[in-house]
């Protein structure tokens, strides 16, 4: 029995020496693993933080090409408004009119096209960085939404259409004659010019959606490094509660080896 009993105190010190220095260990750990992830996830954020500010340039770009092909259109629209009576003066100005929609309007709506398409790629890219960030507990980031390119994708090809029917209208028309050709041209540019003007706006709201991402992500890159820290210190602390505990059991273990009682008696007070 004596000999069974010394036999348990030394697997309960040893198993009590394993538990401290696996704790001792975790402790070491969870900082090494700490400074990494703090490091990684910063690098995450900051990446994804560049590709936003990347959209941010593109959307003053599209802006900026949009703004440009409004004053096109307006330019067309005056370039009607001095259509006369005369079909043969007239036809060279339906010529340059229909010239200027291929030549100058219609690249810039798709010089327009590709930047939304830069756009749409770029914020999709970002999202998937930040909903895998946004998958660690306690994180929570915004990510913008696709909805709104998606539309102005779709309103520039139909802005594309309208351009070549309108073309289409005026090459026809030249061999007929021009009354009526005033407003043949300036009811469609108007309403392009009104669909361009949305677009604007558009843009303009989507780039403050693009600040907000910018500023989510610049609020997690900095704050990633604290909760990190406050997690590997709460860690610390139950490991290190862990090991002391080992400690106590390791000398409970060896007083029972040593054939002592567990827990010193009390000394009986003098009468």
């Amino acid at each position: 029995m004596h000999t069974l009993k010394r036999i348990l105190s030394v697997v309960v010190m040893v198993v009590s020496a394993l538990v401290l220095v696996l704790s001792l260990a975790g402790i070491a750990g969870a900082w090494i693993v700490r400074g990494q992830l703090a490091t990684g996830l910063e690098g995450i954020a900051t990446a994804a933080e560049t590709r936003a500010e990347a959209v941010q340039q593109g959307l003053d770009r599209l802006s900026a090409t949009l703004a440009q092909a409004h004053d096109g259109v307006v330019s067309i629209e005056q370039q009607a408004q001095a259509l006369g009576a005369d079909l043969e003066q007239s036809k060279p100005l339906l010529t340059a009119i229909s010239d200027k929609l291929g030549l100058e309007l219609r690249p810039l709506f798709d010089k327009a096209g590709e930047i939304v398409t830069t756009i749409q790629e770029t914020v999709a890219a970002v999202n998937s960085i930040v909903e895998g960030i946004n998958a660690l507990p306690f994180v929570s980031s915004p990510v913008a939404e696709l909805e709104k390119l998606n539309q102005l994708s779709q309103e520039l090809d139909d802005l594309v259409a309208e351009v070549q029917n309108l073309r289409t209208t005026i090459d026809q028309r030249q061999s007929e004659l021009v009354q009526g050709a005033v407003a043949l041209i300036t009811t469609p540019t108007s309403q392009i010019g009104d669909t361009l003007e949305a677009m604007q706006t558009t843009a303009s709201g989507y780039s403050q959606e693009i600040d907000r991402l910018r500023e989510g992500l610049s609020s997690l890159r900095s704050s990633v490094g604290r909760g990190l820290t406050w997690g590997a210190v709460i860690l610390t602390l139950a490991l290190l509660w862990f090991a002391v505990s080992q400690v106590g059991l390791a000398v409970l273990g060896w007083r029972a080896f040593l054939g002592q009682d567990l827990l010193p008696r009390k000394r009986g007070v003098s009468e």
